[in-house]
């Protein structure tokens, strides 16, 4: 049995932020520590998701597909310090839409592809 679960913020927790939006996986550069935080996670057996906004996609900013690459540095990167996203909720919306997936909102529906 999972000793419980994790939810955690991407941008600004796992790697930094940007005002001006992570658009490419190249701008996905993790905080110092934060892999092996998520590591240390996945090692005491719990499931550990991703939660984010992602209103570039709302913007035009970057598509699907982009965000797709994306998380999948991210789970890479994770997968080679041990770690594992089990699952990454996202909102594509912008804060004007009004969507309910929309954090703080409790009914996020939105999956990337996360390996």
């Amino acid at each position: 049995m999972k000793s419980g679960l994790v939810i955690l913020d991407r941008d600004g927790v796992i790697n930094f932020d940007s005002d001006d939006y992570i658009k490419t996986p190249a701008e996905w550069i993790p905080i110092p520590g934060s892999l092996e935080a998520v590591a240390r996670l996945t090692r005491a057996d719990y499931t550990v998701v991703v939660a984010t906004n992602q209103s570039g996609i709302a913007r035009g900013l970057y598509d699907m597909a982009t965000l797709n690459q994306i998380h999948h540095k991210m789970t890479g990167a994770l997968r080679d310090h041990g770690g594992q996203i089990d699952a990454v909720f996202f909102c594509p919306h912008g804060p004007d839409d009004n969507c309910p997936c929309r954090k703080p909102n409790r009914d996020c529906s939105s999956k990337s592809a996360a390996d």
